[in-house]
């Protein structure tokens, strides 16, 4: 229950807040000297008392000499700002963070600094799609999307909106994960414009599956390489076995890290440099529909052809459910087979286990 309290000749009013795990408090200036008139200021307060518990703002008649109470405009930009730091304290990633942001600063650049949170309509999200249509691609357009849902969700359970406007995602045709086949890789480990480290680095990811920033989150104990739950996108720690060859070249990559850190520069801008390598090479090979990520998808299929055990490949993959797998099941095997010769040998003799699968060893020698 609000109350009040006297502060250096001046009544403040004081309302009780809870956050979900600290007890605080908000103080509210009376403007007045007077205990009486403290007293009715207070009965005002107590009007919206269960507002401002939620998390509202007021201005009231003393203040800003009107004649009644009125909650303050929350703007995108603010309410948005408290959002993040509320994921941030919720164990969100950095790098989930900073790409939130983007997805807010498209909203904001076309909505305008001063939109308040309660104006956005659906109309405003179809035209929010019309706008970035030919901008982005339509999952990256769902991906801002899916934010801006999950945003208003939650304004609507702090009270911020009294009903949340409804809108539907851009369809997008469902398509099968994109993989490099030996071919294409061959061409990107042939370019002589290519530097070796980048190569081995390429070689790491299609050998590990690890996205793109988890290595350097990882840790090596003996060949397993850990990574912490806090820096995987299911939030459960994962381990890698990494083969011999593969653990010199973990070392180099974390070494060159330093280097590029002891600069005085940004870690992500570190791995956006070897992604931006990778389309690069893509490019030079004339292979351009590939992105850094399909390393990883074909880290997956190449294990699927090998274990024909999508459950194997899960927890490879580090995946908390089957069915996020399950996509690698849709190619057929004899045209993975055709894809990836280079696993002929190891299909023909049945080596189930990953580890034990010949590598090109020669290669990277080839490129000390």
């Amino acid at each position: 229950m609000a109350s009040i309290r006297k502060i250096r000749h001046q009544w403040y009013a004081r309302v009780s807040l809870w956050d979900g795990q600290n007890q605080k408090e908000k103080s509210i200036p009376l403007k007045t000297e007077s205990k009486s008139v403290a007293k009715l200021r207070l009965t005002d307060i107590k009007l919206v008392e269960d507002g401002i518990k939620s998390g509202n703002e007021y201005e009231f008649p003393w203040l800003d000499n009107s004649s009644k109470i009125k909650r303050k405009y929350l703007t995108v930009r603010d309410t948005s700002s408290e959002f993040l730091s509320q994921r941030l304290a919720d164990g969100y990633q950095r790098s989930t963070i900073r790409r939130n942001k983007v997805s807010f600063n498209t909203l904001i650049k076309l909505l305008g600094e001063s939109c308040r949170v309660e104006d956005i309509t659906s109309e405003n999200i179809e035209l929010y799609k019309k706008r970035y249509q030919n901008i982005h691609s339509k999952p990256g357009i769902n991906i801002n999307l899916r934010l801006i849902k999950t945003f208003l969700n939650w304004c609507e359970e702090k009270g911020y909106v009294d009903k949340k406007p409804k809108f539907k995602l851009v369809k997008v045709p469902k398509s099968s994960p994109s993989y490099i086949t030996d071919s294409e890789f061959a061409e990107i480990m042939a370019l002589r414009d290519l530097d070796h480290f980048y190569k081995k680095v390429f070689y790491f990811h299609r050998e590990t599956g690890l996205r793109l920033s988890e290595p350097y989150c990882g840790t090596l104990n003996k060949q397993w390489l850990i990574i912490p739950a806090s820096y995987t996108k299911q939030q459960v720690e994962h381990e890698v076995e990494l083969k011999a060859e593969l653990i010199p070249i973990w070392h180099l990559m974390m070494k060159s890290l330093d280097d590029w850190k002891s600069k005085g520069r940004a870690q992500q801008n570190f791995t956006l440099k070897i992604s931006k390598m990778f389309l690069w090479a893509c490019r030079k090979s004339k292979i351009e529909k590939h992105r850094f990520h399909d390393l990883r998808h074909t880290f997956a299929v190449r294990m699927y052809l090998q274990t024909n055990d999508i459950y194997q490949v899960r927890d490879l993959m580090g995946h908390s459910v089957v069915t996020t797998t399950e996509k690698y099941m849709k190619f057929k095997r004899r045209r993975l087979a055709a894809d990836f010769p280079t696993l002929k040998g190891a299909l023909e003799s049945k080596i189930p286990n990953y580890g034990n699968v010949p590598m090109e060893m020669e290669a990277i020698r080839s490129w000390e």
